[in-house]
C-alpha cells in the first residue's frame, strides 16, 4: 500500500505540467542541437569523401585538403545556440543529467525522463538527416583504427569530465544569461579538438601521410568526440551500426560521475559527512517521515 503510494506520487511529479514540459525542452533543444551539428558533419563528409570528418573511420585515401575545424565550431555553437533557445534550463546530455541527479540537483525519475528525452531528440534529428542526405554513417562514433578500447574510454572520460565540470561551476556563479551557453559552447568545442587530434601510437619514420596529419592535426580522429551519449546513439539507433558502442556510453557517465563528485567533495564541498548527502538525498526524494505524510495525504 505504501508502496503502490509512493509510486503514484512519483508519477504525478512526473506528469505535472512543470516536468513534462523540461522534458519537450530537453527533446527539442537535442534535436536542434544535433540536426545542426550532424549536418556539419555529413557536409564534410560529402565534400572530402576519401577523408575522415568527425567520425573515427580509417581512410581508404589521401586525406582531403582543409581541416574539419568548421565541425569544431559548429558543435560548440549549435548547442550555445540549442542551449539560448531552449531558455538555458537544459541539459542536452546524458551525461550532464547523471551528474546532476548524483548530485542531488535533480530527482533520479526527472533525470531519467529527461535523458530518454535526449535519445529521442537524437534519434529524430538523425532520422531527419537520413531522410535529407541518404546517409548518415558518416556521422556514426567509432574508435579509431589502431586506438585501444580502453584508451578511447579514457578520452571520453576526460573530455566529459571538463564539460561536465563547466556546467555545475556555471549553475553557481552569477553570470549573464548568454554567458553560460556560450562558456558550454567552448567546452563542446575543446572536447572535440581533443578528441579528434590524432594519436600516434607506433613510433617509426613519418611516411607522407603522417607528415599531413602533424600538418593538419584534425583529420584524424580518436573517438570522432562522443562527450555525448545521446549524440552517439542517434546515429548508430537510425544506421543499426552499434560497434564498440558502450565505449560512448561508459566513458561519458564516468567522466559524468568523476566530475559530480570532484565539484561537491573537493573544489566546492557540500557535504561534511555521508550523513549530510544522506539527509539531502532523502529530502530531495521527500522520503523524510514529515514530508511523506504530508506530501502522501495530499493523494486521494
Amino acid at each position: 500500500m505504501f508502496v503502490s503510494r509512493c509510486l503514484r506520487l512519483v508519477l504525478r511529479d512526473i506528469l505535472s505540467q512543470s516536468c513534462l514540459h523540461h522534458f519537450l525542452l530537453e527533446f527539442v533543444g537535442t534535436a536542434l542541437f544535433l540536426s545542426a551539428s550532424l549536418s556539419a558533419v555529413l557536409i564534410k563528409a560529402d565534400l572530402g569523401s576519401t577523408g575522415p570528418t568527425n567520425h573515427s573511420r580509417p581512410p581508404e585515401g589521401p586525406p582531403p585538403s582543409g581541416c574539419p575545424l568548421q565541425v569544431v565550431l559548429v558543435f560548440g555553437l549549435s548547442v550555445a545556440m540549442a542551449a539560448l533557445s531552449m531558455g538555458g534550463a537544459v541539459h542536452l546530455n546524458p551525461a550532464v543529467s547523471i551528474a546532476m541527479a548524483l548530485t542531488l540537483r535533480l530527482r533520479l525519475w526527472r533525470a531519467a525522463l529527461y535523458m530518454i528525452g535526449q535519445l529521442l531528440g537524437g534519434v529524430a534529428s538523425a532520422a531527419l538527416l537520413l531522410g535529407l542526405m541518404g546517409d548518415v554513417a558518416p556521422a556514426v562514433n567509432q574508435v579509431s583504427s589502431g586506438v585501444r578500447l580502453y584508451q578511447a574510454v579514457t578520452v571520453e572520460t576526460l573530455i566529459t569530465l571538463q564539460l561536465v565540470l563547466v556546467v555545475m561551476v556555471t549553475t553557481e556563479l552569477s553570470l549573464p544569461e548568454v554567458a553560460t551557453p556560450l562558456l558550454v559552447g567552448l567546452t563542446v568545442s575543446l572536447g572535440h579538438l581533443v578528441a579528434v587530434s590524432p594519436a600516434h601510437l607506433s613510433a617509426g619514420p613519418l611516411s607522407s601521410q603522417s607528415a599531413n596529419q602533424l600538418l593538419c592535426p584534425l583529420q584524424v580522429g580518436v573517438t570522432g568526440c562522443g562527450m555525448n551519449p545521446a549524440r552517439s546513439f542517434g546515429p548508430a539507433a537510425v544506421t543499426l551500426d552499434f560497434r564498440n558502442h558502450w565505449v560512448f556510453w561508459a566513458g561519458p557517465i564516468v567522466g559524468a560521475c568523476v566530475a559530480a563528485l570532484l565539484n561537491d567533495l573537493l573544489l566546492r564541498p557540500r557535504w561534511r559527512c555521508p550523513g549530510d548527502w544522506w539527509a539531502e538525498l532523502k529530502q530531495l526524494h521527500v522520503l523524510t517521515d514529515k514530508q511523506q505524510q504530508g506530501a502522501l495525504t495530499q493523494l486521494p
